[in-house]
């Protein structure tokens, strides 16, 4: 009894320490009403789109963001981010696959009536 209360403990120690980590991943959109293509109102909506997504990350206790698109629409500005509570790795400028931007993704076509704004190259905490 004692040899299987012996492995029994090895073997439940040896699955603990190889199961990977679980960590939480959010994808949060939001928009900011937009009066006018000006960059200072395009900007003021910008800032406004990104703090309502980070305190939306926050709040689910994520507080590692970053910006995933960025989209001046018609009438609004449009944010997307990808939050985690797990800190990210070192950059190293590649973006990590996702299904919309990983290998073996089409290019999107571009649109005459929608822009980017802002690069998606930032990670931050929130």
């Amino acid at each position: 009894m004692r040899r299987f209360c012996l492995f029994a403990l090895g073997l439940l120690l040896i699955v603990l320490i190889a199961s990977p980590s679980a960590a939480t991943v959010a994808t949060i959109a939001t928009t900011a009403p937009l009066e006018d293509h000006q960059e200072q109102s395009v900007d003021a909506a910008f800032r406004a789109a990104l703090k309502a997504a980070v305190e939306g990350a926050t709040a689910m206790g994520l507080p590692w963001v970053r910006i995933s698109r960025a989209v001046v629409l018609e009438d609004a500005v449009a944010v997307q981010i990808l939050a985690t509570d797990e800190t990210p790795e070192s950059d190293t400028g590649e973006d990590s696959p996702d299904p919309d931007n990983g290998p073996g993704a089409a290019a999107p076509e571009p649109d005459k009536h929608h822009d980017s704004h802002r690069s998606s190259e930032t990670t931050s905490r929130a």
